[in-house]
């Protein structure tokens, strides 16, 4: 199969500087399945493997992209059943392209009336938001949490499945942003207009059970005074530190110095993806880009700002 795909050449191209290249797929090995790519997500890891700056960083050039959504082209040796089938599958890389292999037991199916975008838009931050819910954090019922960037790529889902657990949600972000996120139900915070712990405990005056930080940086301690007695803090990103070498957050956070912060698993989970796809949560798509367009796309989620999932599309040329 002949792919057209993004690469990164080098250390801090600069995203208009992205350029589509051609190269021909190998067919899938044994055991894996040949998807032809209709819609990727961009991410936070994107940004980070442009800079070079993410943990366990491979070193270029390389491709990006975590996720994908598309059909299976070609079945490997060993698999059957697959061909033809709408899927979606998370990769370690390499998303952005037109075609990827993936091991057969990592695609799922979508279900029916989710368009590509809005399956990338539900797909590795699903499973992230999931995973964080339920296994560090351990979300129930009658508990209270705080998003900051709740309108965000991994935002929009993260406060839908909370809600699905029966937590009450503290949403922070700029009011543009918040007013934006029609559906999503929690408590707003403006946190360029308003102090945000002082507004967390109006709403929750023993601290919360649990914050999702994304931005790293002087923000942890922040959110650190924002928890209960046995709380959790469960970082997923570093926004604040995203320009220095790697490591730099990790050391952050071992500075805190308190068993209450954990780090967010980002690996793949075919079985949570499968079960986030099935809950039939509103999808926020930011975009689509077409693949094209994915230096803009890549410029546009790195300036922030922006309400769910930016997202490019193999067919699409339109202009959010």
């Amino acid at each position: 199969m002949e792919i057209t795909e993004i690469v990164f050449p080098e250390p801090l191209i600069a995203p208009e500087k992205l350029r589509p290249s051609v190269r021909t797929l190998e067919p899938p090995a044994p055991g894996h399945v040949q998807i032809a790519v209709s819609a990727a997500g961009v991410s936070f890891d994107d940004m980070l493997m442009r800079r070079g700056t993410s943990p366990g960083h491979p070193g270029f050039p390389l491709v990006p992209g975590r996720d994908v959504a598309g059909t299976v082209e070609r079945e490997g040796p060993g698999v059957t059943g697959l061909g033809g089938r709408r899927v979606a599958a998370l990769v370690e890389r390499g998303g952005w392209a037109t075609g990827v292999n993936v091991p057969a037991a990592d695609v799922v199916p979508i279900p029916d009336g989710l368009s590509w975008e809005q399956a990338v838009s539900l797909a590795y931050p699903g499973v992230l938001a999931w995973r964080m819910l339920h296994e560090p954090a351990q979300v129930t019922a009658g508990q209270t949490i705080v998003v900051p960037g709740a309108p965000g790529w991994v935002g929009t889902v993260l406060v839908q499945l909370a809600g699905l657990a029966g937590a009450r949600v503290i949403g922070v972000s700029s009011t543009r942003q918040l007013a934006e996120c029609e559906g999503l139900e929690f408590e707003p915070i403006d946190h360029w207009t308003e102090d945000v712990p002082s507004r967390v405990a109006a709403y929750a005056p023993d601290g919360v059970d649990a914050v999702f930080d994304t931005i790293g940086g002087p923000n942890l301690t922040e959110s650190l005074g924002l928890l209960k007695p046995g709380g959790v803090l469960v970082s997923y990103g570093n926004w604040a530190t995203r320009d220095l070498p790697r490591g730099a957050h990790l050391a952050d956070l071992e500075r805190l110095g308190d068993p209450r912060v954990v780090v967010a698993d980002t690996g793949p989970s075919p079985r949570v993806l499968a079960h986030v796809l099935a809950l039939g949560i509103r999808p926020f798509v930011a975009g689509p880009y077409g693949f094209g367009e994915a230096g803009r796309a890549l410029e546009d989620f790195e300036n922030g700002g922006l309400v769910g999932r930016v997202v490019l599309h193999r067919n699409s040329s339109a202009r959010p």
